[in-house]
């Protein structure tokens, strides 16, 4: 007989259907952008809600533009107070206007980015929706661009989340919700910060080119980001012989086209430095170099005016406040460079450099707002509450503090009083 040997039958091998990728909009829904979206597009809506629910209740003070907005309040007309009207005015031709020769010392670029709005929508969309939709972009990009600075330095998404916490909480952070510069300023700034954290060189001067058409304050974060790349090199003179280093000057692009627009405009390339001879509301603006002599006689006045116990509303929103941040300012630029030495530097030497800078014209009259876009600030609280666990409730009083405070400014700020 012939032995027939047969192959065992393989079993059939189950059918498993391959993992779905997952879709765009589910990845875009577990990524950091849609995270911060929801908490910009949350913010704003409470900012807007405050205001329509106070606005007709609080007495209109001397900021309303009533010739502006008209004597009726609108779903957005709170957005428009001080500064805002300059805006506006730039957007109609004020730069050219000898009535209006002050204008140049506001920057073009957030109201270029509002005449691009009305432009793209065939002028469909008013200057304060378009503002609005402006605003909401910026605030939504520096969000998510502080998200990530903030976990180059701190440990565990909590803390990088609470840097998010305090800077929405800020006492002037609902200037990122009204029409002024700071939430694009701040979205250019924070965004030119993380691409020299993450190297990306091109990007980082691209970014800087706008930012320095947008405010004088831009040199800061020039600067900033500058020291970053000195940082990237091992702080080696030798290393900064690299062709990325012509980014630093041709960031200067920005202020150069402003110079040529309001030479144009105006006849004369610095009429942004100029401008102040023609506001004689501004005749308190002189510049000293003697910026701690300046913080002194702040300290001084703010000393005085709290000793009354019946402070004035500018004097303290025009110096005590501002005295108080700066104080802030300092302590943290100085714990950051303690807790993270050569790491932190670049931040610290930022933070102390802003301190100059806001102190540099005699006074410290608005200098609250322009603390806003301080990293420094929101890095170094959550850091010292993270390596020191008695700091963790002062941490979160503090941030319950400043909301306070800006829920009290911002109401002055919707019924026209002066805010900073």
């Amino acid at each position: 007989m012939t032995d027939v040997t047969t192959a065992p039958s393989q079993a059939a091998a189950p059918t498993t259907e391959p993992e779905r990728a997952p879709s765009r909009l589910r990845a875009f829904a577990a990524s950091d952008w849609a995270r911060t979206l929801v908490i910009v597009l949350a913010w704003h809506a409470v900012l807007t809600a405050v205001a329509i629910l106070f606005q007709g209740t609080i007495p209109l003070s001397e900021g309303y533009p009533t010739r502006l907005l008209g004597p009726e309040p609108s779903l957005l007309s709170h957005t428009t107070r001080w500064d805002g009207e300059a805006y506006y005015m730039i957007l109609h031709g004020a730069y050219s206007d000898p009535a209006t020769a002050w204008s140049p010392a506001f920057y073009p670029f957030f109201p270029f980015c509002v005449w691009l709005v009305q432009t793209i929508t065939f002028g469909k969309v008013g200057f304060l929706a378009a503002g609005m939709l402006v605003n909401l972009v910026a605030s939504w990009l520096a969000v998510t661009a502080l998200l990530k600075i903030a976990r180059h330095f701190l440990a565990g998404e909590r803390g990088a989340w609470l840097v998010v916490a305090a800077y929405l909480t800020a006492p002037t952070a609902f200037f990122l919700h009204v029409f002024y510069t700071e939430a694009v300023f701040c979205a250019l700034g924070f965004w030119a910060f993380l691409f020299a954290l993450r190297r990306q060189w091109v990007w980082m001067g691209l970014v800087l080119m706008p930012l320095t058409a947008t405010r004088i304050t831009a040199v800061l974060f020039v600067g900033l980001c500058f020291l970053e790349f000195w940082r990237s090199r091992d702080w080696r003179l030798r290393g900064l012989l690299s062709w990325h280093l012509l980014w630093f000057p041709a960031s200067l692009a920005g202020f150069a086209a402003y110079t040529v627009l309001l030479k144009i405009m105006t006849g004369d390339p610095l009429a942004m430095f100029h401008a102040y001879e023609h506001a004689k509301s501004w005749a308190y603006h002189v510049t000293n170099p003697n910026f701690i002599g300046t913080f002194l006689d702040e300290v001084g006045i703010s000393w005085d005016a709290l000793a009354t116990r019946m402070p004035t509303n500018w004097q303290l929103l025009s110096h005590v406040l501002p005295v108080v941040g700066l104080v802030v300012l300092a302590a943290c630029s100085v714990y950051l460079f303690v807790a993270l030495r050569k790491d932190g530097l670049p931040l610290a030497l930022f933070g102390l450099a802003s301190f100059a800078m806001f102190t540099f014209n005699s006074n410290v009259v608005s200098v609250h707002r322009y603390l806003l876009p301080c990293v420094v600030i929101y890095i170094a609280l959550v850091l010292a509450a993270q390596r020191h666990r008695v700091l963790r409730p002062a941490l979160h009083i503090y941030l319950y503090a400043t909301t306070v405070v800006q829920a009290m400014i911002y109401l002055l700020f919707v019924a026209g009083y002066w805010a900073g």
